[in-house]
C-alpha cells in the first residue's frame, strides 16, 4: 500500500506527464473561413445594378451567396453604366490587371448590340480583354447576354435583333471555351422567366431588370460560380478518410 504522501507525489507526477503529452500533440487547425477572396465585376449597368434598388445587381447578390456559403468576399465593381466592350478594354481592364483578383465576372455586349456595333469588332475587343484577364490567373466567369427583347422597351423589336443577340452569344461562348473560362448561359437559363414574368422582372424604365429580375439573373449565374469557387474550397477543407 502506498502511503498518503506517496500517493500525492504520484498523482502530481502523472498530471505533469499528461500535461507534457498534451503539449507535444500537434494542434488541429482552427476552423475558419480564411481571408476574403477579391472578386472584381466587369461590365455595364447590370453589374452596377441599375433598376435593382438596395439589393444591387448580380455582383452584389453573388457576393452575398458566396458569403452565405462560407467564402468571404471583397467585392469591387469596376463596371459602368452604358459600357461597351471597348470601354471594358480601355477603362476597366487596367483595374483588373492592377488588382489581380481571384474571381472576375464579365457581363458585356448589350450596349454594343443595341448600338448596332459590328459583331467582328465586338469579337476582336472581347478577345483582347479575355487574353489579358486570363493572365491574372483568376477564375473568370463569362456570361451570355439575357434576352432583353422580352423587356417592355424591346417590345416590337425586329426579328433581326434576336438573331444578332444569338450571334453575340455564340461569340461569347467561343471566347470562353478558347480561354478556359467558366461559361454561364444566362440567356438560356433566364429566357423563359423574362418572357413570362415581364411585369415583375423589369424595372420602371422598361429595360433594366428589377430587384426580382436580378434575382433571376443571379440564380442563372450561381450554379456556375458555386461550382468554380465554392466547391474547390469545400473539398480543400474536408479531411481525407484516413486523416479524421
Amino acid at each position: 500500500m502506498i502511503p498518503h504522501r506517496g500517493r500525492a507525489a504520484l498523482a502530481a507526477a502523472l498530471l505533469l506527464l499528461a500535461g507534457a503529452a498534451r503539449a507535444q500533440l500537434p494542434e488541429r487547425p482552427k476552423a475558419g473561413r480564411g481571408a476574403p477572396i477579391a472578386y472584381l465585376a466587369m461590365g455595364d449597368s447590370t453589374a452596377v445594378g441599375v433598376g435593382g434598388g438596395a439589393g444591387g445587381g448580380y455582383p452584389q447578390r453573388l457576393a452575398r451567396r458566396l458569403e452565405a456559403s462560407g467564402v468571404p468576399v471583397k467585392l469591387a465593381v469596376v463596371a459602368a453604366s452604358g459600357a461597351t466592350i471597348a470601354d471594358l478594354r480601355r477603362d476597366q481592364l487596367p483595374e483588373v490587371m492592377a488588382k489581380r483578383p481571384a474571381l472576375v465576372t464579365i457581363g458585356v455586349g448589350i450596349n454594343d448590340l443595341m448600338q448596332g456595333r459590328k459583331l467582328a469588332d465586338f469579337a476582336r475587343d472581347l478577345e483582347v480583354v479575355a487574353d489579358l484577364v486570363r493572365r491574372t490567373k483568376a477564375t473568370v466567369v463569362l456570361q451570355t447576354l439575357p434576352d432583353l427583347t422580352f423587356s417592355p422597351a424591346g417590345h416590337g423589336a425586329p426579328p433581326s435583333l434576336g438573331r444578332r443577340l444569338e450571334a453575340y452569344n455564340a461569340t461569347i461562348a467561343r471566347v470562353a471555351e478558347r480561354h478556359g473560362f467558366v461559361l454561364s448561359d444566362v440567356y438560356g437559363k433566364s429566357r423563359r422567366a423574362f418572357r413570362d414574368r415581364q411585369a415583375e422582372l423589369f424595372a420602371k424604365d422598361g429595360f433594366h431588370p428589377s430587384s426580382a429580375g436580378y434575382e433571376v439573373w443571379t440564380e442563372a449565374l450561381w450554379p456556375d460560380v458555386e461550382r468554380a469557387v465554392v466547391a474547390p474550397r469545400v473539398q480543400a477543407r474536408t479531411p481525407a478518410a484516413g486523416e479524421r
